[in-house]
């Protein structure tokens, strides 16, 4: 078998990345904190959220310091992606009940939604997706990548849509306004999610339609979204007494 050799324009991610860990570590065990104050529910989907991200971003650097160390994208490469992915739909399941305790809506969509989560969890692990294998290891067999990456976004996506429109509609029926700045900062995580997936999109077209390796500014973009997205969904269940004190006025 044979194996995608490392660029070394591809070595400043691993980096954002390990900075990215250490971000993610430190807003985790914030929100674990609240969670051992508060001693509710809320904050421990939340703090579950957390670390599931962080284990999905620290998976992924594992796999990249393979390549980085020996110069190949090799076996520890190929099985981080679908245990990212895998960690990425769990998380969203956790998010999509931190949300339904919150706004008290989408009861009826969690069984549903679980149910397809494991099924596209399975597939992730399937060996047809060819996870880091050169193209021409896999010339003419089936090759379900594409479908596979495609299904986790629409299902991110659908997650992420259903959580935004009933932070909308939530909003709309509360007039207290520190609640309503709460379902803001979760509706804005939302749509950071949203932005996360779309730069990955954006790499993935790069990749197809031109002759980029991959690993673009699109990623370093995306892990933006993502940081807003730690932010925005701390801030929609922890604000601080300064920002209280603002929106009460």
């Amino acid at each position: 078998m044979t194996y995608t050799p490392f660029s070394n324009n591809i070595l400043p991610i691993f980096f954002y990345y390990l900075g990215l860990i250490v971000f993610s570590i430190v807003m985790t065990i914030l929100m674990i904190k609240k969670w051992r104050e508060r001693k509710v529910n809320p904050p421990l989907y939340l703090s579950i959220v957390f670390v599931l991200l962080t284990i999905a971003l620290i998976t992924l650097t594992v796999g990249l310091g393979e390549a980085v160390f020996s110069g190949f994208f090799k076996e520890i490469y190929r099985i981080s992606i679908p245990i990212s992915y895998s960690m990425i739909l769990i998380a969203d399941i956790f998010l999509f009940v931190f949300a339904k305790v919150i706004t008290g809506k989408g009861k009826k969509a969690l069984v549903p939604l679980i149910i397809f989560a494991l099924v596209i969890i399975f597939v992730l692990f399937l060996p047809w997706n060819w996870w880091g294998v050169p193209p021409e290891d896999y010339v003419g067999q089936l090759n379900i990548r594409l479908y596979t990456t495609l299904s986790v976004i629409l299902y991110s996506y659908t997650v992420y849509i259903f959580i935004a429109g009933f932070c909308r509609k939530a909003r709309k029926q509360t007039e207290d306004a520190k609640a309503k700045a709460g379902l803001t900062f979760l509706f804005l995580s939302m749509m950071s999610m949203i932005g996360f997936f779309l730069m990955f999109i954006a790499d993935t077209l790069l990749i197809t339609l031109t002759d980029h390796p991959g690993y673009s500014e699109f990623i370093y973009i995306a892990w933006i979204f993502a940081i807003l997205f730690f932010i925005f969904t701390y801030l929609s269940l922890v604000m601080p007494k300064w920002l209280v004190e603002r929106i009460e006025k």
